[in-house]
């Protein structure tokens, strides 16, 4: 089943096993012939994304010091990804002398309007299994030969352009698993519950400001409450159920996004030691590690299934996993704490490859949600629009860590009956 795409995307990139390795097969809605680019066996790949994690998360430290991030420094950060993003080709194309000016080219070719902020954003449509990440939005596919040095804010938005997560909206989805819904239901405030780590002040810009947008959200939480409160519903119990209140009663709207920020810990492979760090406002700490809440899951989903309750079970979120911190995780580490979300039937996940810093992760957050609600674009526009702001308004490229594993053209319907245009809103 192929979910309705009511915007057609310019490029279709389905990953394939094949006796080779892994096969990446473009195709384009108009322009250049179907193209076969054929990578290394899965497990090199994945040995590579962790590589690649890695020098990502020192790239990303070199702008966390400052804020706004001089323009010469956000320059050479970009300079430095991409040079990070080439190395990581070289290891994982089968011939990379011939497929890197291929991959390339192709790009081009389908997303003529790449290098125009002023056009319609390129949408490339990746579907993958979850073990065959493919970091698109990391990579300088569009300017492969980039080195970058940007003077003034017009050379380093120009350089932003080599990359797809600047140039265009990159959706991924699993080819097994397709939302029943394509919408949110905004009609009297988005339903948005909250998980957090209230000793970040980042994260407490982003309570202040789904508080003080209170004609926009519904807030339900944050969560926890009270960290030692052994009568609180579960994190597992509230993913399960997006009509459950934090004093256990199911009155309230269903939950339309369930909204992280926290530390997030996943490196080195080790998934026993994977896990979400939260805090209350007292500062006790809550920790779920990734397995625990997955079993968890698992006794819900049976008792569920035992009940007999067959089409009872309402349309799950979206998730956005807005991951606060300092410590580098790497892409395919970052995807395994989206398992729970995939397998729960989450309308979709917004996610990072890398803990960011806090202070960034709330200036995303709040021009996401403002694009999405006040702009009323859709979630891959919106998140879009709101990386731009980020490296206009700060100079600050980090909003390349984020991505989308959910259909792109997912928007509010209705929107909040108070929404109005947004104060110096997103281009």
């Amino acid at each position: 089943m192929d979910l309705p795409l009511f915007r057609s995307p310019e490029v279709t990139a389905r990953t394939t096993v094949t006796d080779k390795g892994i096969c990446l097969r473009l195709t384009a809605a108009r322009g250049p012939a179907p193209t076969d680019i054929q990578l290394v066996d899965a497990d090199i790949v994945r040995e590579h994304c962790a590589k690649l994690g890695k020098r990502v998360g020192r790239i990303a430290a070199s702008c966390r010091q400052c804020w706004p991030v001089a323009t010469d420094a956000a320059g050479e950060a970009l300079g430095n990804l991409a040079a990070a993003g080439r190395i990581f080709l070289f290891d994982v194309l089968h011939d990379p002398q011939r497929d890197f000016p291929r991959l390339s080219l192709f790009l081009q070719a389908a997303c003529p309007t790449w290098q125009s902020r002023q056009s319609r954003t390129p949408l490339i449509h990746a579907i993958a299994e979850t073990d065959q990440y493919f970091p698109w939005e990391l990579l300088p596919l569009f300017a492969p030969t980039s080195t970058v040095r940007a003077g003034n804010q017009a050379e380093l938005e120009r350089a932003a352009l080599a990359f797809p997560g600047f140039a265009a909206v990159v959706e991924r989805r699993d080819p097994d698993h397709v939302p029943d819904s394509t919408s949110l239901n905004g009609w009297d405030g988005l339903p948005i519950r909250m998980v957090y780590d209230a000793s970040f002040p980042g994260v407490q810009q982003e309570v202040g400001f789904f508080r003080g947008k209170d004609a926009l959200f519904l807030l339900k939480g944050p969560y926890p409450k009270d960290s030692d409160d052994p009568a609180a519903p579960t994190l597992a119990q509230q993913l399960c159920d997006p009509a459950l209140g934090l004093d256990h009663n199911r009155d309230g709207p269903l939950d339309q996004v369930v909204h992280f920020s926290c530390h997030c810990q996943a490196a080195d492979g080790d998934t026993t030691r994977y896990a979400y760090h939260l805090s209350d406002e007292q500062g006790r700490k809550l920790v779920v590690p990734l397995e625990e809440l997955a079993e968890e899951m698992m006794r819900i989903w049976a008792a569920e299934m035992i009940a007999a309750r067959p089409g009872s079970r309402p349309d799950m979120p979206l998730v956005f996993l807005n991951g606060c911190g300092t410590v580098a995780m790497d892409p395919t580490s970052a995807a395994s704490l989206h398992k729970p979300f995939r397998h729960n039937r989450n309308r979709g996940i917004i996610g990072t490859i890398a803990n960011v810093p806090d202070r960034i992760a709330a200036e995303i957050s709040k021009w996401f949600y403002l694009n999405l609600l006040v702009e009323r674009h859709d979630v891959g526009q919106a998140l879009h629009e709101a990386k731009w702001r980020l490296l206009q308004d700060r100079g600050n490229p980090l909003g390349l860590l984020y991505s989308i594993h959910a259909y792109a053209g997912l928007r509010i319907e209705p929107v909040p009956t108070h929404a109005g245009p947004a104060d110096g809103g997103a281009r």
